[in-house]
């Protein structure tokens, strides 16, 4: 009998909140007991009936554990030690079904009653403990007329219903029927909430085409999240303050979202003119990742014991990403310890990549159909999902990240001598070992490194070295650049701040480049066609950039064909002749070639992010260089090579080649027999197209 009325009046005591009165400062939570009473309700939600009683018994199991532990005093030093142990310990995994069986398998944790030696503390306990409940009860309200419940009536009908024994089932249905519907409720808040930010939050937005997209995005991605998705961010609602404004309740959202959302607002908050809270909430992505919890950690590290003999694993994450999560640790390799960073893909994400894919592949066709978001000349948005899914996709594969980081080492270790004006060191450039699992394994380890990140770093010799950061990314960018070019082909394409680390010691200045989830290798083929389109779009010529296109693209999947194509390119050189339109940069001629059907590779496309990213670091550095500038050196310093492919093999004209500012290659074009032999030392890895 005392295991029904238990339940019972939980459920009813936690159910009913929605909007409150103004908050003690402290804000209002939920104890853990509350907490998880409605989580068994959260995941009841939209489930079959069967599946609901199953719940239903789970949770009475759980609470029956729950009453026949005796009640623990807990003595707590300050208010803030009470908050957090009233709170509790949840999971916080990727999936409130998971949340739940892990609570299961600790077991019951006895109901604690909260003890302070001050006297000043223990009232301040209690009185927050009153005003909880009140505010709760307070928040009770019938689901759709709005008018409170008596909430004290309540439980007595209830008591009463419940000295009958064969009432008891109906009394627990009907607990979890109005727990669901209150969870049912505050689901259905993700799209007022989402609908609501989506028109106050960019009703300033000055950019046009940034207000439509922000607008739509987030009055349709939210509402088209799987029951699963919401249910995790009405969790991670549930455990902090309930009397939150929308605009928090915005970002728990948006930290919850899928892994392509949070990419694409990443970039947008690097890029767009938000008001200053928008920026705010996304800006806090990059450091405010879910993270994976321990128990989650542990079951992973657990299972790789035959390939790693870890004698230290960090409980507390290192690092944070949108797909991966690292850990400090020390293992064992032939009898020597090392300090190690291990990396895995987190749990769960695949799922959530699919279901972006899905959402937003839909909200992009709702774009692309609106008028007034063509107007503004904006690329379609298919084809950007497309590449961001793609891009995280490639993440997925921690072999393909090894084997990237493996090729990385061999062409990025190099120790260069730079100067500035105050100041001259030797920068070493290290890609960190890579330890190899002795048999299959869900873990990439690899040498912990020493550094910080750029700014914080070279803030520390401003006085003796102010051109220090400059000089350092300008070497970096040469280094990429060159490989790109004339070695291999290789290159990192997410090569922003948070992906490398820089150590200053007099003897020389050591910078880690980390994080190779996304990168590839550009073939000798490709690296043709890149240079013709570059030449191409510097010279404006028409039959060169349609040819690039075509032959870099996925012929059989593009909707338009090279005549067609090359029309279209035609007419927009004749718009930017006439004034009508601006020349642009390769990243808006490509869009320009996406928007009219042309199916770009991912190489390609990543290859182009590459370049974006390294221009960005060298403008923010104060550098004039660009990689335009440097592709544009290096191809003057290897004539021959250049002349051999872009005249010998790809027909430009020699005037064409004077044209495009190379006038030091004059005397080698003009000089040179009908065929020309690029030297045995590589193939020419030119990206002057980049402007």
């Amino acid at each position: 009998m005392y295991k029904a009325k238990f339940i019972f009046v939980l459920f009813v005591f936690v159910v009913k909140f929605a909007v409150a009165a103004t908050p003690a400062s402290t804000g209002l939570h939920l104890s853990f007991e509350q907490r998880l009473a409605l989580t068994y309700a959260l995941l009841a939600q939209g489930e079959s009936q069967e599946n609901k009683q199953e719940i239903l018994e789970r949770a009475k199991a759980y609470f029956q554990g729950v009453y026949n532990k005796e009640v623990e005093h807990v003595k707590v030093k300050n208010f803030e030690e009470f908050l957090r142990l009233h709170k509790g310990a949840w999971p916080n995994t990727h999936s409130v079904k998971l949340d739940l069986e892990i609570l299961e398998k600790q077991g019951p944790r006895a109901m604690k009653i909260f003890e302070a030696e001050s006297p000043r503390i223990q009232k301040q306990i209690d009185t927050y403990l009153e005003w909880q409940q009140e505010q709760l009860k307070s928040m009770a309200q019938k689901q759709n007329s709005g008018e409170s419940l008596d909430m004290e009536k309540l439980a007595g009908q209830a008591m009463a219903l419940l000295q009958n024994p064969e009432a008891q089932k109906i009394a627990e249905n009907w607990a979890l029927q109005e727990s669901e519907a209150l969870l049912a409720d505050r689901m259905k808040e993700l799209d007022r909430v989402g609908e609501k930010i989506a028109q106050n939050g960019f009703a300033q937005q000055q950019d046009k085409t940034m207000r439509i997209f922000m607008e739509t995005m987030f009055s349709e991605y939210f509402s088209r999240l799987s029951p699963e998705s919401k249910k995790l961010i009405v969790s991670s609602y549930l455990g902090g303050d309930l009397l939150i404004s929308d605009m928090k309740k915005f970002e728990i959202m948006v930290q919850n979202s899928g892994p392509q959302l949070q990419k694409l607002l990443q970039v947008v908050a690097r890029q767009a003119d938000l008001g200053p809270e928008m920026l705010e909430v996304f800006r806090t992505l990059e450091n405010s990742v879910r993270p994976v919890p321990w128990v989650q950690v542990e079951q992973i590290v657990s299972k790789e014991h035959g390939n790693y003999k870890f004698t230290y694993f960090e409980r507390k994450a290192l690092g944070v990403g949108t797909m991966a999560q690292v850990h400090r640790a020390k293992i064992t390799v032939d009898g020597k310890r090392h300090d190690v960073v291990v990396r895995f893909i987190k749990p769960g994400i695949a799922e959530r990549v699919q279901e972006d894919k899905v959402i937003l592949t839909e909200v992009a066709k709702i774009l692309d159909n609106n008028p007034e978001f063509r107007k503004t000349g904006a690329p379609k948005l298919t084809p950007i999902i497309e590449d961001i899914t793609a891009t995280v996709t490639a993440e997925l594969s921690q072999e393909d990240t090894i084997r990237r980081q493996q090729l990385a080492k061999t062409r990025y270790d190099r120790t260069v001598l730079m100067k500035t004006p105050e100041y001259k060191n030797y920068i070493e450039f290290n890609v960190p070992r890579i330890y190899e699992s002795t048999g299959e394994s869900n873990l990439m380890v690899q040498e912990m490194v020493i550094g910080k990140k750029l700014d914080k770093e070279v803030a520390l010799y401003k006085e003796v070295a102010p051109e220090m950061k400059k000089a350092v990314i300008e070497n970096m960018a040469k280094l990429w650049a060159n490989e790109v070019m004339f070695g291999g082909g290789f290159y990192h394409s997410d090569l922003h701040q948070g992906n490398f680390m820089m150590h200053v010691t007099d003897p020389k200045i050591r910078l880690h480049i980390l994080d190779f989830g996304m990168g590839g290798v550009i073939s000798e083929s490709m690296q043709r066609q890149v240079m013709v389109l570059g030449a191409g779009t510097e010279l404006l010529n028409a039959e060169l950039i349609a040819r690039a296109f075509w032959n870099l693209s996925d012929k059989n999947r593009n909707t338009v064909n090279q005549t067609q194509l090359q029309s279209l390119v035609a007419e927009r050189i004749r718009r930017i002749h006439s004034g009508a339109e601006v020349n642009t940069s390769l990243e808006h001629w490509t869009a320009f070639a996406m928007d009219n059907g042309i199916k770009l590779p991912y190489e390609f496309v990543s290859l182009n992010r590459g370049i974006v990213i390294v221009n960005k670091l060298l403008a923010d550095a104060g550098s004039k260089l660009t990689v335009t500038s440097m592709m544009k050196s290096y191809a003057v310093a290897h004539p021959a090579m250049v002349y051999q492919k872009l005249v010998v093999e790809e027909k430009i004209s020699r005037a064409d080649l004077i044209k495009l500012g190379w006038s030091e290659m004059k005397s080698v074009i003009f000089g040179a027999k009908e065929k020309v032999v690029a030297p045995a030392a590589g193939a020419l890895r030119c990206e002057a197209i980049f402007l």
